[in-house]
């Protein structure tokens, strides 16, 4: 790949990253010129969003992940109101598609959650409670670019899985089934106090370590404002029992934990739609465990 616009010096080495699962939406490179290391990351899709996850963000948030120059504000309102490290947009380019150009940070990419130090999982905790403790009275993504106003959630959820399950489930029979008691719960769940800064796409592999706490968050694309709460359905699926517990008590260093109680089915009913963690049984789904 043809990287050489975005630098005014000459590109030394370029070696594509591959995050080690397939159907990713991002191209990224590490790139060496004469006088730094960067990352260069651009979207892989031309056309239209159109699968259950893309679709489903764009639908409820107005995630675009083809309009990766939105990450310049996202990085920037996420970079300094968390322990974690948000890597800062340096430079921009258009060739065909947007690219930009971010800061390199230093760190393993996490494979798992699960059998990490105590010390790393509170880190974790620790800097997603700075970033949830940003409220905003709103649903949509850090660019503002769709705003609903939070008093109109719970219909703006309701129509958005109807929508998902009509474009992708139509055929699915368990999914459907399920369909008509997650709106009856979406009704009875009580309004919103705040949003905040979300990662729809929780998932190990979006951090960085160095052994002792996480270094940075590095993939910031699937962010959106919506309930706290998402992120801690996200969590349940990628943290086991001794895991959670650390992240717990990083987290209320800085607030306490949200009640799930009431949520917890309808936001993993959401989640199952966008597929955060592949094709799942829709009742093994459900059904795991709670850890908070």
């Amino acid at each position: 790949m043809d990287l050489q616009f975005l630098f005014n010096e000459p590109i030394v080495t370029i070696q594509e990253l591959n995050p080690g699962y397939e159907d990713h939406a991002s191209d990224v490179w590490l790139v060496e010129t004469e006088s730094q290391e960067v990352i260069v990351r651009s979207s892989r899709m031309r056309d239209e969003p159109n699968n259950d996850f893309w679709w489903g963000c764009r639908r409820l948030f107005g995630i675009d992940p083809r309009k990766v120059y939105n990450l310049e504000k996202v990085n920037n309102q996420l970079n300094g109101i968390s322990s974690i490290p948000i890597p800062r947009i340096i430079g921009k380019g258009k060739k065909g598609r947007e690219f930009v150009v971010v800061e390199k940070l230093n760190g393993q990419i996490v494979q798992s959650f699960t059998n990490q130090q105590s010390s790393v999982l509170q880190s974790l905790g620790k800097g997603l409670a700075e970033i949830h403790n940003q409220k905003k009275n709103y649903i949509g993504n850090p660019s503002a670019c769709l705003q609903i106003k939070k008093e109109d959630f719970h219909h703006h959820f309701i129509t958005g899985i109807q929508d998902i399950v009509d474009r992708y489930y139509r055929n699915h029979s368990s999914i459907l089934l399920k369909l008509d008691e997650m709106i009856d719960r979406i009704i009875t769940l009580p309004p919103l106090d705040y949003t905040s800064y979300v990662l729809v796409d929780m998932d190990p592999t979006q951090f960085l370590s160095n052994g002792e706490v996480i270094t940075g968050l590095v993939d910031t694309e699937g962010y959106a404002v919506a309930p706290r709460e998402l992120d801690f359905i996200a969590l349940e699926y990628v943290l086991d029992e001794k895991s959670a517990a650390e992240f717990q008590k990083g987290y209320e260093k800085v607030l306490d934990l949200p009640d799930l109680t009431k949520c917890r089915l309808p936001y993993r009913y959401l989640y199952r739609l966008l597929s955060v963690q592949g094709d799942v049984n829709i009742e093994e789904w459900l059904e795991h465990k709670y850890l908070f």
